[in-house]
């Protein structure tokens, strides 16, 4: 494979893995010090073949120890939503808030015909067209984005150790992956890679993956209407009561007289206290591409729809800088009207439902159902009610707030942003320099 193409390649990786992965098959039976049964693994035969032994046997966790490093280069950026929901992994992308996404190009799956692509390539002209118009009339690329498609290029690094990489490539070439023919490929590079360090491991996991979404799935193929634009909510539908007695005695069985929150700030074991309140919120209309914002804090569980169902809807939304401007407030509404049209023509050709994915804006408006726990909750507002996080996701962060504070005064008393939180901005030379007021708005927050 060239590294200029579109693929997935191994870029490096733990040195002599599979040796250090064969010793820890080794140290829970064998006798001997770590140091020494690592001195003698040197027959790399033998220590694939106990490495196949010990994992078929369900000892899974030794193939921890070997660490890799992948770059996904030129994707589609709908691979990013796909992959950032397996949360053993570590990931940067390239960021769509900071760069100029003028010239990435975009990928089309060979499945589309001639005349699709065709079709495809004149709308794509346009998104980017009228994503350059914005740009040139001042408005932010992390605005301007919101009009171009799911099919965009962009790219990513990726690490995670063998076990997660045995899941995430079972799961793309057997599992919900394998209905994506750009995700199947990018799955085979890998699996072929991975082949390379350990032969026949991929094989030997793929029969936990034979899941048939399409027996599951409801998959609209109903042509769009005029689309609605559309802005966010959010409900606490589920939270933890009666916290204020319940932390101190938690506090008491970890040996503390109370919970002092300004204590477990600086005391790691007293604010895992957090960690035994839930908060559940439904969360409508929140922009499809902001949705791996939210994705990347990794200690929740989180439920959306399947990416094949997104495509068909009909919902949107624009930027408020955008909507500030009649002129591009009337070319974005053409555009996704455009977008809709070409959807609905693609449809009368019962084309394949997974390859709408590459027509879909990043503007979509998709519900979600998030379930964190407190402690979660405080790193999450102090990174995203900050004033330098995306504003979409700011918002919701703040309406979030807003109703925990509501549900329970107390416990959610000094969460916000961190110069709120632990009176000190970790921004460095990029701090908004209003400490001040946002201290009086987070004291005040419910009546803002």
């Amino acid at each position: 494979m060239k590294f200029n193409e579109t693929g997935a390649f191994i870029l490096s990786e733990t040195k002599n893995g599979e040796r250090i992965v064969s010793c820890g098959g080794r140290i829970s039976t064998q006798p001997g010090t770590a140091v020494e049964l690592y001195k003698k693994a040197t027959d790399k035969e033998k220590n694939l073949k106990l490495v196949s032994r010990v994992v078929a046997s369900g000892h899974k966790t030794i193939l921890e120890h070997h660490y890799f490093n992948i770059a996904f280069n030129n994707v589609s950026i709908f691979i990013e939503q796909y992959l950032i929901e397996f949360r053993l992994a570590s990931f940067t992308i390239k960021s769509g808030r900071y760069v100029n996404f003028s010239s990435a190009g975009f990928n089309l799956p060979n499945s589309f015909t001639d005349e699709q692509k065709k079709l495809l390539k004149a709308h794509y002209k346009k998104m980017f067209k009228t994503y350059d118009k914005f740009v040139a009339a001042g408005i932010p690329v992390e605005d301007a984005r919101f009009v171009l498609p799911y099919g965009l290029k962009t790219n990513i690094y990726m690490s995670m150790n063998a076990r997660e990489l045995v899941h995430i490539i079972c799961s793309m070439v057997y599992g919900r992956g394998k209905y994506y023919e750009e995700i199947i490929e990018l799955g085979l590079q890998l699996k072929a890679q991975f082949d390379e360090r350990y032969p026949g491991l991929i094989e030997a996991n793929a029969k936990y993956y034979t899941e048939d979404l399409n027996k599951v799935l409801k998959i609209s193929q109903e042509p769009c209407k005029k689309p609605e634009f559309v802005s966010h909510s959010a409900n606490l539908i589920s939270g933890s009561t009666n916290s204020g007695e319940a932390i101190n005695e938690f506090a008491k069985a970890s040996g503390y007289e109370k919970f002092d929150f300004e204590t477990a700030l600086k005391d790691d074991k007293q604010s895992k206290l957090l960690e035994h309140f839930s908060y559940t919120f439904k969360v409508d209309n929140f922009a499809l591409i902001i949705l791996k914002h939210y994705s990347r804090h990794r200690m929740q569980t989180l439920s959306t729809a399947p990416i094949v169902q997104m495509a068909g809807i009909n919902k949107f939304v624009i930027p408020e800088t955008i909507l500030a401007e009649p002129e591009l407030k009337a070319e974005f509404e053409k555009c996704i009207k455009e977008n809709r049209r070409i959807y609905n023509k693609l449809l009368e050709q019962n084309i394949n439902p997974y390859l709408m994915i590459y027509i879909t804006p990043h503007a979509t408006a998709i519900n979600f159902v998030s379930t964190m726990n407190a402690r979660e909750l405080l790193h999450f507002m102090n990174l995203r009610t900050c004033s330098r996080a995306q504003w979409e996701i700011r918002y919701l962060a703040n309406d979030m707030l807003k109703l925990l504070k509501k549900h329970d005064p107390t416990l959610f008393t000094n969460f916000g942003p961190s110069c709120y939180t632990y009176g000190v901005c970790p921004e460095g030379r990029l701090c908004c320099g209003k400490q001040a007021e946002m201290k009086a708005k987070f004291d005040n927050l419910e009546n803002n």
